[in-house]
Order: C-alpha cells, then structure tokens, then sequence
C-alpha cells in the first residue's frame, strides 16, 4: 500500500521525496504490507521521523521497516521500534515514547512505529448528538474513484467500456468541466470533504501535518498539529465535513473504501466525527475489504504495476468493498424511514491496476494507442513536470534490481533491466519531461488502466443495482466523482502531481430524482458538492432546501467557523444545466523549496534546482520554516493559466511579486467529447496573448487563494 507511509530526511540538504516514498513502498511491497501478524499494522506506523523519549532500549539491525516490526513483535519486552533508512539500525523501545514533534529537523529518515495501537487521538468525539432529520429528506449516495480520469463513454470515449457510469450519467447532470482544487488524494478529497480552500486548511500535501481537524488552522502555523490546531470555532467546535454535516443531521452516515485519505494521516478516516459509530472501527476507521489473489513477476509473489487475475470478480478485494455497500443498503431497507448517507470509495484505477483478465478483453493488444502527445509542452517550464515513473522505476536497494516500487518497470525497462529481452527501455533518466516510456511499455499500462477502471465501472454497477432494486430508488440522490485526473503517458506525463488539465479535470455527476438529467458545460470545482449535496438532499424540505453558509471572507475568519463552504451550490446548474455561471475552475500545487536554495534571483532560481521535482508536493511535515514553490492555476473557457510563485507555507501567505514560471495553454470551445491532445504548447510568452496574460494574472493574485470572493468582472469575457 503506497498510501500510507512518506517520509522526509533532513540534513542540511533534502534528497528528493520520490526517493523516501519509493523506498517505503517497495518496503511494503517485497516485505509484506502488513508485517508480522503481532506487529502493528502500516496504519500505525509514522512519518514523523523517530521516537524521542529515553529510555531502555535495544539497539538492532534489520533491513526495513517490516523487518524492524518483526523483531518488535518476537521480543516480549518490546513495545515500539525506530528504523533508521537506509542504513540496517533497528532500535527497540521497551518504554511507551513519544513521536518527534511536528517540525523537528530530523538527521536521517527514520520510521517508527507501536507494536500496538498508540493513545487515541487528542481531539475529542463530538459532544452534542446528532438532531432529528429534516422532514421529507432525500438519501445520498457518493461514488468516489480513486484516480479516475473524464476517459469514459459518456464524455464522448467511444473506445471505452464503461457502460454503468453510462447508465448513471443518462439519468444526472453530468459536468463536463469539474476540476479539483489540489491533484493529489488526500489534499483533494480533504477540499471536498471540508469545502476549504487549500490554503484557508493549510493542506496541500499528502501528510499528517496537513490533516484539517488537528493542524493548521486559526491558531497554529502550517506544518503544526495540536489540541488547537485545525478548523475549530472560539468555543472548540470542530470543522464540519459532508459525511458529518448528515450525521449530525439525523442520518445514518456509512462509509467504506477510501473516502478520505487512509490510515493516520486522517486519524482512520475521521471516523470518531464524520460515521455512525456503529459502522466505524479502530482499525481502519471505515470498512476496507481484506484478502484477495497475490499478484506475481516472473514466479514469485511481487508488486508489478499491472496484474490480469484469472478469478471471478467476487475473490477480488474491490468487488467484496462493492457487496458491503450492496449489504448497507439490503440492511438500510429495514428501516426506510432512516435518512442515510451511504459512500463507497473504489481504489481503482489507482495504481498497481489488478482486475480480473476478463477485463483486459475490452481492450484487445492491437487497438492499444498512445497519448496524442507524448512529449512535454513545448516552453513548458521544468517546475510544471513531475517525474513519478522515475520513482516507481528506479531500484533502491543496491545489488537487488527489483526492489523498485513496481517490480515490472525496474525489471524490464530501468538501464540494466534483468528482464529487458533486449527491448528498448527509459531513454531519458532525468526527466524535467519524464522518463520517456518505450512505446511498448505505455502501450501496456495504458491497456491496463482501462481494464481497471472498466473493472470498478462493474462493481459501481453492482451498487447502483442494488439501490435500484430497493424501496430508495425513487428517494437517493446519487454523486459520482473522481478525487483528481490522471496522464497516461500524456505531455510525456504519467500519474497526476501537476497542474495540467490532465490532473486536474475529474469525472463529475449528480442524480437528483425529480430534476431532469443533462449535460452542463459550466466551470465547476469539486469543493462545491459540499452545498450542493445538502441542498439537493433537502430539496423538498419544508420552507426548501437548506443552506450551508458561505465562509467569512477574511480566510482567518473561514478557518475559526465551523460550518461553511468556500465553494458554491450547483443547484441552480441541476435544475437548469444551461444556467449562466460566470465562474472559473482554480487548482494548485506545490514543488519543492529546493528551487529557492540556489544563489541569485529567486525569480530566476529554477533554471538552477539541483534535482528534478519529486513525486509529490513541497510543503510536507518539516517544511514550515521554508518557503517552497506554489503553482496556481485558474481554467477558463478557452484558457488554462498558471503562475508559479514563492510561497510561505507557515503563514499559507503566496508571494506574487516573486514568479518563478508562468504558463497559457489554449482550449477547445466545445468541451465533450474530452480532447486529450490539449496543453501541448505554453503560449504565454506569444504577444498576441499579451492582453489576456494581463486579466489572467489579475485573475490569479486576486483570486487564486479565495476564488469564492473573485468579482465576476474579472473573469468578464473570459467565462
């Protein structure tokens, strides 16, 4: 599980973070994800670098992480242990210690974790019980797909199979134009779940620094956890979030999969605040299907990219999360007067792409193509490109070349390859435009993609099937949507961590009984399902739907309100898909602060930056005191635009006046069928697009960090 383990070494010098999370994951991967049964799990191992408190201890070795828990797990007086990476010392704490504060500087990666589950969480359940439903209430039903991108039948992807999600759109609003605000899993869904920008949250990156409830906030810088950190009003009530809003609200509130992001980065999942309590435990949080068919590389148990089951759909861990969500709702049907909020988040098509080789029949090899555009966009800046191929594809334990995070790419395509068969490999190793995948290659994991997502567009069928067939038919508000974009192989890009429109434009639609279905073209951001859900659910409420305030608009204010939305109901697009909306999509993302280590101009720094960018963003647990790189980026009509600026991470404060990059990219005006060749070529600097260069940076410093406050006549002939 690649999810749930990132670390950060610091040393006067700061290696490159695909390093770190690669080797974690390949930990996982060739050690076993779940280590020893006695040893704690992943989900209780942390990133926060070391145990600090003395104390008796053993002092070990062990090659990893996995087996550093094991030794935990054999010796009686063990109730901790610290790996120290890459180096093989193993120490085991014989007294409960305590974590590293956020923000330590820490003199070597480091992993730690309890053999059995650490104190519980400082902050504390809700203390007021849920309120009655309001009368005449509509139920919720929210698909989430992890990494799916807008590549299906009913954006115009006549090459696909997906014929569920086709299903769904014909009887929803279908947005053709949604993009999130971050394009990264658990800031994403953290906007969509909280409705806070990235900044107001403080949460741009994936790690438990960044986690909304406990850091952040009002009261603590970014980067900073603690009992008054996080979204909470003057009296200490905790920020709302969507699944909360409808417990709290009289409903029964049921999630399984991956809804928020997994594991202690979001302490399980919120589940002490967000669930009924009788549908969470301690473990997970949410219900996780467990079991499933090993996959295999050349004989043995390993974690290729890409694995064709040859069993039914029902021994695969996706289709035993869909039956669970099909048994909520048989159970639900007992007492059909209990308003619900029933979510299932599918993990599919996040890489590895295991299905069942049945799947891999839609697409057969000889009608595989590339991406449209292979390469990286010409006058691109390099800050724009990520190089996650490189991580998954370099090994990282030295005389064992597949010990890579995805065991096929280090063995048949990485420089030395055992199992290359003479076949081209990675042509670029330094890759500001990527590692450039031999045709053959691409050609396999865009085949595989598609088999996956085509393998969760059927266990969505068994969902909806099983809703249709029960008394909430006709009752249940239906919201699909995907947690970010996704390049396969696209502007020589593969995975998401930009701001392209791959990353960032999501599959997005609503069922609402009683609204007729269709297709809107208005600007749309995932941070606007929060209002509009809650509108939509209490549509024929008396005196009509309810309202989720908007967010005062000094950001320090929204992030000391408990309940309100910095994003905008989609009710009147629901009933009216061709209503004006004079609104633009805004995104961001950040890179490392290395680009700002290099002498000179800062504005000039990157032509410098001493390694390529990494897997994910900039602003991770020891950053506080940095500035790093903030890439925002607002979608128009016929216009992507994107300025790359210096950035506070402890104050959350941009620096306009300090550009790094900027960046234009021209679009279709019609927007389905969805145009993957887009984005090829970075015209900012073409003097015919001087004048709009102008209103888009206007745009930009005036809206990016609140673009619910922008003034619409900034976007005046633009939207």
């Amino acid at each position: 599980s690649t999810r749930l383990i990132f670390v950060r070494s610091f040393s006067g010098t700061k290696p490159p973070m695909m390093l770190t999370v690669a080797l974690i994951a390949v930990t996982l991967a060739r050690f076993g994800a779940q280590g020893s049964p006695m040893c704690g799990s992943p989900h209780l191992w942390y990133n926060n670098s070391r145990f600090e408190t003395p104390g008796p201890a053993t002092n070990t070795t062990a090659r990893t992480p996995a087996g550093c828990c094991d030794l935990c797990s054999q010796d009686p007086k063990c109730v901790a242990w610290d790996q120290k990476m890459p180096s093989e010392n193993c120490f085991l704490w014989h007294v409960v210690p305590q974590r590293s504060a956020p923000g330590t500087k820490i003199s070597q990666v480091s992993v730690c974790g309890y053999r059995n589950p650490p104190p519980p969480p400082t902050t504390p359940p809700p203390t007021t019980p849920p309120k009655p439903a309001p009368k005449n209430t509509m139920n919720v039903l929210m698909i989430a797909i992890d990494d799916m991108r807008p590549e299906l039948e009913p954006y115009g992807c006549t090459h696909m199979h997906t014929p569920n999600i086709g299903k769904l759109a014909a009887r929803s609003t279908l947005f053709s134009r949604a993009y999130v605000q971050v394009a990264v899993c658990m800031p994403s869904r953290n906007a969509l779940l909280f409705s806070r920008r990235p900044d107001t949250a403080k949460a741009w990156d994936i790690s438990p620094t960044q986690w909304p409830r406990d850091c952040g906030g009002a009261n603590c810088a970014g980067n900073v956890c603690g009992p008054q950190c996080g979204i909470r009003d003057p009296a200490g009530n905790l920020a709302v979030t969507l699944p909360g809003w409808f417990y709290q609200n009289g409903y029964f509130t049921s999630g399984a999969g991956k809804i928020f992001h997994e594991g202690s980065n979001t302490q399980q999942q919120d589940y002490r605040h967000s669930w009924t309590p009788s549908t969470t435990n301690d473990n997970t949080g949410l219900f996780e299907a467990s079991g499933g068919p090993a996959a295999m590389y050349n004989g043995t148990k390993a974690n290729p990219s890409y694995y064709a089951f040859d069993v039914p759909d029902e021994e695969m861990t996706e289709t035993k999360l869909a039956e669970h969500t099909v048994n909520v709702i048989k159970n639900l049907s007992q007492t059909p007067d209990q308003p619900f909020f029933v979510a299932v988040g599918f993990h599919k098509p996040h890489v590895p792409w295991y299905a069942p080789k049945s799947y891999w029949d839609f697409y057969p090899n000889d009608t595989i193509t590339l991406a449209p555009n292979v390469h990286k966009p010409i006058n691109a800046p390099n800050i724009a490109m990520q190089d996650v191929v490189r991580a998954w594809a370099t090994p990282h334990f030295k005389g064992d070349p597949l010990s890579c995070t995805y065991t096929d790419l280090c063995g048949e395509i990485y420089p030395g390859a055992p199992f290359a068969n003479g076949r081209p490999g990675i042509t670029n190793m330094f890759p500001f435009d990527n590692s450039t995948f031999p045709e053959w290659k691409a050609k396999e994991m865009r085949q595989a993609y598609w088999a996956s997502l085509s393998y969760t567009d059927a266990n969505i069928g068994r969902v909806l099937d099983a809703l249709d067939s029960s008394p909430f038919a006709k009752n249940t508000v239906i919201a699909l949507w995907g947690d970010h974009g996704y390049a396969l192989g696209d502007n020589a890009e593969f995975a998401k961590q930009t701001n392209f429109e791959h990353a960032t434009h999501i599959p997005f639609m609503i069922s609402v009984p009683g609204l007729a279905p269709g297709v809107s073209n208005a600007l749309v951001e995932e941070i606007d399902l929060f209002p509009t859900l809650i509108q939509a659910a209490t549509l024929h409420s008396p005196g009509g739907p309810l309202t989720v305030p908007s967010c005062p608009a000094v950001t320090q204010s929204s992030r000391t309100t408990a309940l309100c939305t910095e994003g905008r109901s989609l009710l009147p697009l629901l009933q009216n898909p061709e209503a004006a909306w004079p609104f633009g999509a805004f995104s961001q993302f950040t890179r490392d602060d290395s680009c700002c280590d290099c002498p000179g101009n800062t504005s000039a720094c990157c032509a410098c930056q001493p390694h390529p960018p990494h897997e994910s963003g900039g602003l991770v647990a020891n950053d506080a005191n940095s500035d790093a790189i903030m890439g925002y980026t607002v979608r128009v009509d016929k216009y992507r635009y994107t300025e790359w600026v210096v950035f506070n991470a402890t104050l959350a404060q941009p620096n306009f006046n300090a550009v790094v990059a900027t960046e234009l990219y021209l679009h279709p005006e019609t927007p389905l069928p969805v145009d993957f060749s887009v984005e090829h070529t970075n015209v900012v600097h073409d003097s015919s697009n001087s004048a709009v260069v102008q209103q888009l940076h206007k745009v930009i410093v005036q809206c990016a960090q609140r673009p619910d406050l922008c003034p619409p006549a900034l976007l005046h002939g633009l939207v």
